[in-house]
């Protein structure tokens, strides 16, 4: 009888072992902004005459996205996955498959880098080889990734363009995205420096992350003249001197 107990409390001991093991090694603590946003659109859901391009970034692809998918309606149906989630969030991962749903991506457009300030320049490089792999693996036998760099980090004080301890971030953010997508043969939009000559022009207000709505018509031409160009389609990218006279 001693013996049958033995038995029975040593398999449930390595019952528990197990179950610790499972839960215990697998949570992580993962460092979140006081407010915590994501959203979703899918446009044309049912349609399927038109190849899909899903993109994926922060708030300001929330401005520019209207804009690329207007200048991409004839050739493409677009999807929308904004979110301040970090690299390191194990919920910018699940968010991201749901975006990715069953849809079959033909090209997919992605940002990370103005949130998550929290990681150092390993961890965000960790994160971002992390995510590259997960969408590799995810995404559709025939779909493109093409990633862009972040935009600048102004400064709200005069006479000074850029924030001194932020911006530098951002370039190093940018330089160690450059590898890591040199490395997996991914290619990149510099948005950075597209803007950043006159961003005190398109910036919205002086010190603020967004941009005037000539801002993310700039950024809009960039992106979508390199889908297109991925596709295979040509394309005619508006200049600086073309958005300022409204075109």
């Amino acid at each position: 009888m001693r013996k049958k107990l033995n038995i029975r409390t040593s398999a449930y001991f390595a019952l528990f072992v197990c179950v610790i093991t499972i839960f215990g090694c697998s949570t992580k603590k993962v460092t979140r902004e006081q407010i915590e946003w994501s959203r979703f659109r899918w446009e044309q859901e049912s349609a399927t005459d038109k190849p899909r391009i899903l993109f994926i970034g922060n708030s300001i692809s929330v401005g520019y996205f209207p804009i690329v998918s207007a200048q991409l309606n004839e050739t493409a149906n677009c999807d929308h996955y904004a979110t301040s989630r970090s690299v390191e969030d194990p919920a910018f991962f699940k968010e991201t498959k749901m975006a990715m749903g069953k849809y079959n991506h033909q090209i997919i457009h992605f940002n990370n880098g103005l949130h998550g300030w929290h990681l150092n320049d390993k961890q965000y490089e960790e994160g971002l080889r992390k995510y590259v792999r997960f969408l590799m693996k995810k995404k559709a036998n025939n779909c493109q990734l093409v990633f862009s760099l972040s935009t600048p980090y102004p400064s709200k004080k005069e006479n000074i363009k850029l924030n001194e301890e932020m911006n530098p971030v951002v370039l190093e953010r940018n330089r160690i995205a450059m590898k890591v997508m040199s490395d997996y043969d991914i290619p990149v939009i510099d948005l950075y420096v597209l803007v950043e000559p006159k961003l005190e022009k398109y910036s919205i207000r002086k010190g603020d992350l967004h941009y005037k709505k000539e801002g993310y018509e700039l950024m809009a031409g960039k992106i979508s003249s390199k889908i297109l160009e991925l596709m295979g389609i040509e394309s005619k990218s508006l200049t600086e001197a073309e958005i300022d006279q409204g075109w």
